[in-house]
């Protein structure tokens, strides 16, 4: 773990002349599933799509209504994802990481991909990548949550 997210400032600096990610307000990230990658959206407009992300004071969300309608019309569309601060890095703290999931059609909410499978809100840090064929989102707390 301890990911150093250096790139993230080359990242923002190749947008000038576009939207800019203000690290003082949250994004929305969200899985793009046309293009394979991480959508970022600040306030209405995507600033950027990226194959990686960090993010601080995490919340994961899941619009109930968006889930109810990918359950009738078995279609996808965006109804969850990670809301967050963009940071450059992460702590070192491997003990208190875990990979979260979602899937609309098992669960109503993120949750833990352990055989718990705990309901997973928020986390202090998460770290979103994805490749080719796939994707993976860990919650990272500085401190165990009880």
């Amino acid at each position: 773990m301890g990911l150093q997210f250096d790139d993230i400032y080359s990242i923002m600096e190749t947008m000038k002349g576009k939207h800019m990610i203000d690290t003082n307000r949250r994004v929305y990230v969200y899985f793009n599933l046309h293009k394979k990658i991480w959508s970022v959206r600040q306030g209405n407009l995507i600033v950027l799509h990226t194959n990686r992300i960090a993010l601080r004071d995490v919340r994961f969300l899941v619009g109930q209504k968006g889930r109810l309608k990918v359950l009738e019309t078995k279609t996808k569309n965006v109804h969850a994802g990670v809301s967050g601060y963009v940071v450059d890095r992460l702590p070192n703290v491997p003990e208190t990481a875990f990979d979260v999931t979602y899937n609309p059609y098992k669960y109503d909410t993120f949750v833990s991909k352990d055989e718990n499978l705990m309901p997973v809100y928020h986390a202090d840090y998460a770290f979103l990548q994805c490749g080719k064929n796939w994707r993976n989102v860990e919650a990272i707390y500085e401190k165990i949550k009880v």
